[in-house]
């Protein structure tokens, strides 16, 4: 699937152009993360795109979170790989490398650096580590943010905080035209 087909299956699973927004968002910062890593940048960033594909489906019901989607990502024929990475983001027992364990900390991190997008008149353009950094430490701002996931970086995939921000702002900005920030 590349990447026209698998946004035009995003858009049709979703509900919510939120939702869709925030799948771009992880794409992005995904595919940061792979170049970082000199890792097939597609499958990473399709990771990050599909990881919540079934989230305006299964809501605040967390025992079928990621299972629909996989289960909607197998009957396409998406790579095997992809689909052990969205669960992941969701069970810790399929976090079993690089990827599966990166797209935690994409998720938590997306959803703090378009947090911090929306609030700058700039947007994503000239976003700092500094800022985001503050940003982070602002337990009232985006409260939804797993600040562990965030934080815990290091000892997830083995970045510094600082270069995994920095990247992820990269990952972010590079699909900002595309979400309007």
């Amino acid at each position: 699937m590349d990447r026209a087909e698998a946004h035009a299956f995003a858009r049709d699973k979703c509900l919510k152009e939120t939702t869709v927004r925030h799948l771009i968002s992880v794409e992005g910062v995904m595919r940061a993360l792979a170049r970082r890593f000199e890792q097939d940048e597609d499958l990473w960033g399709l990771t990050g795109l599909f990881h919540d594909l079934d989230q305006d489906h299964t809501g605040d019901d967390g025992s079928r979170h990621a299972l629909m989607a996989a289960e909607w990502l197998r009957e396409a024929g998406v790579d095997e790989r992809i689909v052990n990475g969205v669960l992941a983001h969701a069970y810790a027992q399929y976090r079993t490398d690089l990827m599966s364990q990166a797209v935690v900390h994409a998720d938590a991190v997306a959803g703090l650096l378009v947090a911090a997008a929306l609030v700058r008149p700039e947007k994503a353009t000239g976003m700092k580590v500094s800022s985001v950094r503050k940003k982070l430490k602002e337990k009232a701002f985006a409260p939804g943010v797993n600040r562990d996931e965030v934080t815990g970086v290091e000892e997830g995939i083995g970045l510094p905080l600082e270069e995994f921000l920095a990247v992820s702002i990269e990952g972010l900005q590079q699909v900002a035209p595309e979400i309007d920030l």
